[in-house]
């Protein structure tokens, strides 16, 4: 069994500790649950308001070639695919 002191030793040379920056928790919170969307991003409400007023709001229909929508099921398919270890067709 772990102490809490080898479990403090572990996360602070963890060599991903560092990600935890990148998304929006309380302070204290230790987030374990995969069965959810996750932890928020910090990047994502910024991503996603330039997509509503820029791609949406200003380009309009333009966005389907300009900003990718167009293919976004194949690059999503074929990261999954990655993931999961299946072939892409």
């Amino acid at each position: 069994m772990t102490t809490r002191d080898e479990a403090e030793e572990l996360d602070r040379t963890d060599p991903i500790r560092a990600l935890r920056a990148a998304f929006t928790l309380p302070d204290g919170v230790i987030y374990l649950d995969g069965n959810s969307l996750g932890a928020l991003p910090k990047s994502t409400p910024d991503r996603v308001a330039q997509v509503i007023r820029h791609e949406w709001g200003e380009r309009l229909v333009r966005s389907w070639n300009e900003a990718g929508w167009w293919d976004a099921s194949r690059r999503v398919a074929g990261g999954l695919a990655r993931l999961l270890g299946a072939s892409r067709i």
